[in-house]
């Protein structure tokens, strides 16, 4: 007989009947534990194997918030693409089934030794297969145009230190080519042929071309069509074919053309007078987008004061390119700063906002709500399409 003592302090006394039965009682417990862990069969990590890529594809992204890949038209979520936290945007190559993600790392993650990559992921399943150096210079400015192909070949890298300059990447060989000063000129906007076309701070643009060699064999420069003090535009282009369609923070609309030269047409204005009057204002950090197939035009506006170009857009407004006549609007429920749309014959249009991130999906040429994907990612910076609308 053992003498033990209780939680009260009493004294208790166990038999060795007692201690038989518990002994007896936790062995039937462990052998029914142990042969229900026999059972069990543990779920092993793998990698899964993406489909081809559909029109309706899209990639959110945020700053510190990752890469995210959206089926638009299922309202899943394909994947996460790995990035660094200096990635300010990825560029999709459908053509080689691959996903360029340009990055700075540290040593010791926010310190240390800084190597700056660009990143080649398989679009089936989104891993990291091969890297590029290049030089320590790329620009962390959260801009969707920090990363665009030059030609078929090459793909154009945006620095800023705060020096501005492209470093080009040979992606078939898979080699860094050479780096681009670009002087008062920002960012990296693709053009038929070995070319990219430049925003600059003297209310110009900037056009660059490359050699078969992916050197820079050519420049040209258009004579100052807006005026960076008075009336600037937004840096945020948006591809009409060949073209690029830009919008001044008072809402005017230019279109640049380039052949032998660099031609920009007469602004016309989103904005009526009545507009203006109520005090609406474009704005946002992505406030336009643009499908050349339907010839719609969209853009973000708010009503405010001078001088509110980054407050997020309370209202989207359709507009017919061609015409310049505003087709249907849309009140959104919270402001956003986002939108994008994807560049087939049967448009989806992505309204982005809200934290955590919400997408809303709507039919572009009509406007009609399809979807909401819930909690697409912290913050969404900008949107990517696929399909050609990536750019």
């Amino acid at each position: 007989m053992i003498s033990v003592f209780s939680r009260s302090g009493s004294t208790r006394r166990l038999t060795v009947g007692t201690l038989y039965r518990a002994c007896s009682v936790s062995f039937l417990l462990l052998t029914a534990t142990a042969g229900y862990a026999a059972d069990f069969e543990p779920e092993l990590g793998g990698v899964e194997t993406l489909s081809e890529p559909g029109p309706h594809w899209l990639i959110t992204m945020g700053f510190l918030a990752g890469a995210y890949v959206w089926d638009a038209d299922s309202g899943e979520m394909k994947g996460k693409i790995n990035i660094s936290d200096y990635t300010s945007a990825v560029g999709i190559d459908e053509a080689r089934g691959m996903i360029y993600v340009p990055g700075s790392y540290y040593s010791r993650g926010t310190y240390g030794e800084r190597s700056d990559v660009l990143v080649f992921n398989d679009l089936k399943t989104l891993s990291a297969v091969a890297e590029v150096e290049v030089p320590k210079k790329l620009a962390a400015v959260f801009h969707r145009a920090v990363i665009n192909p030059v030609g078929d070949r090459f793909y154009g890298l945006y620095n800023m230190t705060p020096a501005m300059s492209v470093s080009i990447v040979d992606v078939e060989k898979r080699r860094f080519v050479e780096e681009i000063s670009t002087a008062g000129c920002a960012f990296v906007y693709p053009l038929s042929g070995r070319r990219f076309m430049q925003l600059c701070g003297d209310g110009t643009v900037q056009v660059i071309s490359l050699g078969a060699d992916g050197k820079e064999s050519a420049r040209m420069r258009s004579k100052q069509f807006f005026d960076p003090d008075t009336d600037p535009v937004f840096d945020f282009a948006v591809a009409n074919g060949d073209n690029w369609i830009l919008v001044s923070y008072q809402g005017l609309v230019y279109e640049v053309s380039v052949g032998d030269q660099i031609s920009v047409t007469k602004p016309w204005s989103i904005l009526t007078d009545e507009d203006i009057e109520e005090g609406w204002r474009v704005g946002g950090s992505e406030p336009f987008a643009f499908n050349a197939a339907t010839g719609i035009f969209f853009a973000l506006t708010h009503q405010g004061e001078d001088d509110t170009h980054e407050d997020e857009g309370t209202h989207l407004w359709a507009l017919d390119f061609a015409t310049q006549r505003r087709g249907y609007t849309i009140e959104l429920e919270e402001p956003v700063g986002v939108i994008g749309v994807s560049q087939d014959a049967q448009p989806l249009l992505y309204i982005v906002g809200g934290y955590p991130n919400t997408i809303e999906v709507h039919d572009a040429s009509t406007g009609r709500h399809i979807r909401t994907i819930d909690e697409a990612g912290s913050y969404a910076g900008h949107v990517q399409t696929f399909s050609g609308g990536g750019r």
